[in-house]
């Protein structure tokens, strides 16, 4: 009994040290996504050309940067304390929002309550085997997503809508105008991200007050 105790031990130990080896824990990163039509819109995939999306993790802070040829756009998420800033440099023309983490919610109240279905499907994305999700809104509106269980984010606020899932988000849709435009991850970074990222800017930004929409009545 004592020797089949020390083998089921030994098992469990090896089978544990397995799914450890093929997972790896991201509390710091820089991860980089291409921006593309994805159906095919010739025009709209020259006005995307350039266009970058980069997402800077470190520990509880994150910073999400859309870049193209007209401008930048920063939300830096704070984790301690729940803070987040929003950040718009076009040109000269420099502006900076502040929500703290009742705003930021109510902000994105439709991501808070979306409602995700894993599917079996899976797709070797850049070499990392995905599974899919699929996301339905209170909108209306519903997302397919791919994600990989290979990297498993410990905080996962700059996933958004997808910071529910049980892994790295890899590919998604979003919606440019009215069309389907793909992000996928081209490249994932593990050199040391630099704390001067997270950094709120005291001076040259315009402080816009963000103001929640308010529903009218209808009679």
């Amino acid at each position: 009994m004592e020797m089949f105790r020390s083998s089921f031990l030994l098992l469990t130990i090896v089978l544990l040290s397995q799914v450890s080896f093929g997972q790896r824990r991201l509390t710091e990163a820089t991860l980089h996504y291409t921006v593309e039509a994805s159906e095919g819109d010739s025009a709209l995939q020259a006005l995307l050309q350039g266009v970058r999306y980069t997402c800077y993790i470190k520990g509880v802070n994150s910073r999400m940067e859309l870049a193209s040829s007209m401008g930048k756009e920063s939300t830096l998420i704070l984790g301690k304390t729940g803070q987040v800033i929003l950040l718009k440099e076009f040109g000269t023309q420099h502006y900076l929002t502040k929500f703290n983490a009742t705003q930021w919610q109510q902000m994105n109240q439709v991501y808070e309550d979306a409602q995700f279905q894993i599917l079996p499907d899976t797709l070797r994305i850049n070499s990392y085997l995905c599974h899919k999700a699929l996301f339905r809104f209170k909108d209306g509106t519903s997302r397919a997503v791919w994600y990989t269980t290979q990297v498993i984010p410990v905080y996962r606020e700059f996933q958004l809508f997808a910071k529910k899932l049980p892994g790295l988000l890899v590919q998604y849709e979003a919606t440019f105008g009215k069309t389907p435009v793909l992000f996928k991850l081209k490249e994932l970074n593990y050199n040391p991200v630099q704390v001067a990222l997270f950094d709120v800017p005291e001076e040259g930004y315009r402080i816009i007050e963000w103001e929640p929409a308010v529903k009218t009545k209808s009679n």
